[in-house]
């Protein structure tokens, strides 16, 4: 009897495992059912200011929108200014220092990427991954990095589909647009613009828009979604698809004003990137071009504001959006003539640096109020730590960067620039004061020291918004300048040694 007493409690008890096996497996599968989907918009070369929300000039309603529905990161900068290592930085969640990518001309062959990507992780993590638009990843042709559906309008990756091979007639007519933009359609007439004659999907912009939205409404997936669309404007050419210039009035439009300099005063940007075509063309320039140029680029800001809004949409309708999170950023800002007749972005100054960036969505946290406005530090390099803790996947080697949603972060922000030969500027920021160290350039990214520095910038961003007095030795400043350069160097030391575990 005892030992029948002992079977039946032991397949009692296995009875009871075995329930608790599946109802742990129930429970477990329904929490991945639970994780958020995520979407990731991003776009080129956006100023910050370049919001409806900040700037009344700029019509951005999808934009502002998610702002209001969400947090903007109103001192959020990128890791350096241009397309390439920002991105790189973005994806892979790491410094320029850690990645070694810091130029355009620069990149990483696939089997040199030193962590995964963004969307190998919410792939490994069981989410179904769509890349749609640029990434950017440098000059070595790619796979698609976790992307397992994939389109592109320029860099072929493999396994990519893209606009050259799927509509080439688009492509050809859009060449023939901007060929007098010069490279990257950043010539004097790529930024003055004009209206576009071609539809708005010969545009590549418009042409991913579409294989986007058809994506969505053919989707027939149970997994949830991670959605990267990425968009090459509003960096020049201003050549608008028509329509959106009519939503501003010209006469309204103001355009940057001038520092009262003779030449360029950018220590550790002086000379670099077409900076003598700018200059002679703009000083000369009709006050109708200036405020033409820049109706045109807040005209592509409007454009693409559009096109993430036609998408959300689609989302809506399949119900995409109801347990989601949307994060929005760009890659850079756009100096716009600003600071000297500055364009484009190959310097430290806020204008080019600084980022719009908002986290919105359903799945927004609830201690997280809507509407609401986030001063401290942020970096496009906290986005996918944010978005893995949130989603709750583990990092396989660790990040630096911080979690967006936690409001004991860092005091300061960092950003690298290698433009000007021999030397590396690294830049130290708060919401009131910035520091720009110039160092001789090291072969070892992470071993720099104070006899490394030649010269450097200081500025009081709160008093001198504009950034045109530089405040640096200033005996008035030399305690908060020593703390800035003992801060940035222990960040770099921070970097190295995380680099020689």
């Amino acid at each position: 009897m005892e030992t029948l007493k002992q079977i039946a409690l032991l397949i009692t008890l296995c009875i009871f495992v075995s329930c608790k096996d599946k109802s742990e497996e129930k429970q477990t599968s329904e929490v991945k059912l639970k994780r958020p989907n995520i979407i990731f918009l991003m776009d080129d070369q956006h100023r910050y200011d370049a919001l409806g929300i900040i700037n009344k000039q700029v019509f951005t309603p999808t934009l502002d929108s998610l702002a209001k529905a969400g947090v903007l990161y109103n001192q959020a900068v990128c890791q350096a200014p241009m397309c390439v290592p920002s991105r790189n930085s973005m994806m892979l969640g790491l410094y320029p220092n850690e990645t070694g990518v810091y130029r355009n001309s620069d990149g990483l062959k696939d089997e040199d990427v030193p962590v995964k990507t963004m969307a190998e992780y919410f792939r490994d993590a069981g989410y179904e991954t769509a890349g749609f638009g640029k990434t950017h990843w440098g000059k070595f042709k790619t796979n698609t990095r976790g992307f397992e559906t994939r389109y592109v309008s320029e860099i072929k990756e493999d396994g990519a589909i893209s606009m050259l091979e799927m509509n080439p007639e688009s492509k050809k007519r859009y060449d023939a647009e901007i060929k007098d933009m010069g490279a990257g359609e950043e010539n004097n007439l790529g930024y003055l613009g004009f209206t576009s004659k071609l539809d708005e999907t010969d545009h590549r912009d418009g042409w991913i828009t579409k294989q986007t939205i058809n994506y969505i409404e053919n989707r027939n997936d149970d997994r949830p979604l991670f959605l990267y669309l990425s968009y090459m404007k509003p960096h020049a050419g201003h050549n608008v698809p028509n329509g959106y210039e009519n939503l501003y009035d010209l006469d309204s439009i103001t355009y940057p004003k001038q520092p009262n300099w003779e030449q360029d005063q950018s220590p550790h940007s002086e000379g670099v990137n077409r900076r003598k075509m700018y200059e002679d063309y703009w000083k000369n320039a009709s006050e109708e071009d200036w405020k033409l140029m820049t109706m045109r680029y807040y005209a592509n800001v409007t454009w693409i504001d559009d096109m993430m809004g036609r998408t959300l949409k689609a989302l809506e309708r399949k119900g995409l959006l109801d347990n989601t999170l949307i994060v929005y950023t760009s890659d850079h800002g756009e100096m716009l003539g600003s600071r000297y007749y500055k364009f484009n972005k190959y310097n430290l100054y806020d204008a080019s640096v600084r980022v719009p960036m908002i986290i919105s969505g359903t799945a927004l946290p609830k201690d997280i109020k809507p509407n609401s406005v986030d001063d401290l530090s942020a970096e496009n390099t906290d986005l996918l730590p944010t978005l893995l803790e949130f989603s709750g996947i583990d990092q396989d080697k660790p990040l630096l960067g911080e979690n967006l949603f936690n409001k004991n972060r860092n005091e300061a922000t960092f950003s690298a620039l290698h433009e000007r030969p021999g030397e590396a500027a690294f830049m130290w920021r708060t919401k009131n004061h910035k520091l720009i160290l110039v160092f001789k350039r090291k072969e070892n990214a992470f071993y720099y020291s104070e006899k490394d520095i030649i010269t450097g910038e200081f500025y009081d961003l709160k008093e001198d918004p504009k950034e045109w007095n530089n405040l640096f030795n200033n005996s008035e400043i030399s305690s908060l300048q020593n703390k800035f350069k003992n801060q940035l160097l222990a960040h770099l030391h921070k970097l190295k040694n995380k680099h020689s575990i």
